[in-house]
């Protein structure tokens, strides 16, 4: 019995009662009751409607935008300057009984941009299918920490270089994502957890909201270990040929090795990974460590490398120290301090403080 029928009952026991009492029950007690019925009636329909679009057709999104300091003249970065970093718009939500989803992102920091359209199909815990446009899942970083959940303002050198985040080895700057289709699944559940989980998937290797403009694929590879709840050891591996300046194919394996532990108060991650753009071998380390206080502070550090056999980036070594500052659920401040330390070239060694702000819904 719902609460609309719960009230009718009330009122036709006041109007009974009032039929036989002594002093009848005034008309206006009635009146009342019916009025609150029609109100619960109307915030039924309105809890209807939001938990429609909460499930079917969810809608949100952030902007981030702040200021930065950098003395960096090696990377042609030394400069002051606010800045917008990202403006982006979700919508997604469940088809079909929590086994069919999807998902649409756009960023409208700049020109426009896709960033995410998907639809996921897990029939079984042990099995999924995913098409469309995602993040690549190579590494642990790229696809499991979005830049509102990310501790740091700027992502590692292995997020950055090895992850198509940045074009300065194989030409494509695609935020991390690509065109494809991938398997998902896990094994061994316990307590809302999959001991074992795996990634298979196959890319275009061109970038996002592009066509392939070559024959082949990018195929990746990923299991993901969680021997207890809050630890994850990753492995993944990707092979790749990219159309890239006047060669027509150049070979682009990489693999990489990681681990994650993270509870309500402590975050700790590792990862290293190693790539050839051609003969040209490029290897990044990164181990970052965090403590999240009682709300709304956190405070984070890292430390990290890059090395080029061929130097067409500059060897160098990075500290970089953070706090994020949450006060509500709708916004997010974080300050990063940032030391570089280039290996041959230590007279350009760099410094860098940068906030930002971002206003999430």
């Amino acid at each position: 019995m719902n609460i609309k029928h719960l009230l009718l009952a009330a009122t036709a026991l006041v109007i009974s009662f009032g039929a036989n009492a002594e002093e009848p029950s005034s008309n206006s007690d009635v009146a009342a009751l019916q009025e609150r019925v029609a109100e619960l009636e109307k915030e039924q329909k309105k809890n209807a409607v939001k938990s429609f679009f909460d499930k079917h057709l969810k809608l949100s999104g952030y902007i981030q935008g702040g200021f930065s300091w950098d003395d960096d003249s090696l990377q042609g970065s030394d400069k002051a300057t606010f800045y917008l970093r990202r403006a982006r718009v979700s919508i997604s939500g469940d088809i079909w009984e929590d086994k069919l989803d999807y998902r649409l992102q756009v960023d409208f920091n700049g020109t426009p941009k896709v960033c995410d359209l998907y639809v996921r199909f897990r029939p079984l815990k042990e099995v999924g299918l995913q098409l469309g446009q995602f993040k690549l899942p190579f590494s642990l970083e790229n696809e499991l920490y979005g830049p509102t959940k990310f501790e740091l303002i700027e992502y590692s050198y292995l997020t950055t270089y090895l992850t198509r985040n940045d074009k300065a080895y194989d030409g494509i700057s695609a935020t991390g994502r690509d065109l494809g289709a991938q398997l998902i699944g896990g094994f061994v559940h316990k307590d809302g957890y999959s001991i074992i989980n795996y990634n298979i998937g196959v890319f275009n290797g061109s970038g996002i909201n592009t066509k392939d403009n070559n024959k082949s694929k990018d195929v990746i590879g990923r299991i993901i270990i969680k021997p207890i709840k809050h630890l994850s050891i990753s492995g993944s591996y990707m092979y790749g040929e990219t159309k890239f300046g006047d060669s027509n194919y150049m070979k682009s394996p990489r693999w990489s090795v990681g681990a994650i532990y993270d509870d309500s108060h402590i975050t700790a991650r590792a990862e290293y990974a190693v790539a050839k753009f051609g003969e040209n071998k490029v290897d990044a380390f990164y181990v970052l460590g965090g403590y999240h206080f009682q709300k709304p502070w956190s405070v984070v550090a890292r430390y990290e490398w890059l090395n080029d056999d061929f130097i067409a980036n500059p060897n160098r070594d990075r500290f970089t120290v953070g706090a994020v500052y949450k006060p509500f659920k709708y916004l997010r401040l974080q300050l990063n301090y940032s030391y570089t330390m280039y290996k041959d070239m230590k007279e350009h060694n760099a410094n860098c403080v940068n906030l930002m702000v971002s206003a999430i819904f």
